[in-house]
């Protein structure tokens, strides 16, 4: 071999090396892994000593590196207020998730602070009141109590759920219309305008105290 051809050896080699390094994988799943990169491709012979313009080839590209795998689950279903105990399972304002349970807090409501809520919000003519009181509900102050504690609700099948479980909020009926969550039926309520999460806080509190009078 010829000196001029012993150079572009020596200089072709190393360049096709280059150009055909091995590829990188990386991973934006919160759980998987990056797939390894493919190896490059050789780099191409050299030229014959027999020819004066051959040259040679190129490397191969590296590989694409593998897609991360996808992420699960919906947090810490323990202490998570919007996620306890189970994917999609709400606490009610007020009350904290411990151990996949929601706890109540230690606070003491009224029924008279809940009561100026339904009548301002529930107990209005073609709602809530009167003898025509939607799912035979009366929220007016003389039937309000009454009618919600320890009453099944009418909307669900079986009316195994109580329209108000004293001590359980989040297994309250009226919690959930107000909250427009895990309902049997129906709108939210009141079906026109959204109460305040301080509002409904009022009544999950007093739920929580055990829906005294």
């Amino acid at each position: 071999m010829s000196n001029r051809w012993l150079k572009l050896w020596l200089i072709a080699v190393p360049c096709a090396a280059v150009l055909g390094f091995a590829g990188t994988g990386c991973s934006d799943g919160s759980d998987g892994s990056g797939g390894a990169g493919g190896e490059g491709g050789a780099g191409g012979s050299p030229a014959s000593s027999s020819s004066s313009s051959s040259s040679s080839g190129s490397g191969g590209m590296g590989g694409a590196g593998g897609a991360g795998g996808a992420g699960g689950g919906c947090g810490d279903t323990m202490t998570d207020v919007l996620n306890c105990g189970a994917c999609d399972n709400k606490c009610a304002p007020g009350q904290t998730c411990a151990g996949g349970v929601c706890t109540c807090a230690n606070t003491s409501v009224s029924f008279a602070d809940v009561q100026t809520i339904l009548t301002a919000s529930c107990a209005i003519g073609g709602c809530h009141s009167g003898a025509g009181a939607k799912q035979g509900l009366d929220l007016t102050s003389a039937n309000a109590l009454a009618e919600l504690v320890d009453v099944p609700a009418e909307q669900c099948a079986g009316e195994t759920r109580m329209r108000v479980k004293p001590g359980a909020p989040s297994e309250s009926y009226i919690i959930d219309k107000m909250m427009n969550v895990d309902k049997c039926a129906g709108n939210k309520m009141p079906p026109a305008i959204a109460l305040s999460n301080e509002k409904i806080q009022t009544v999950s509190d007093w739920i929580c105290g055990g829906a005294m009078p």
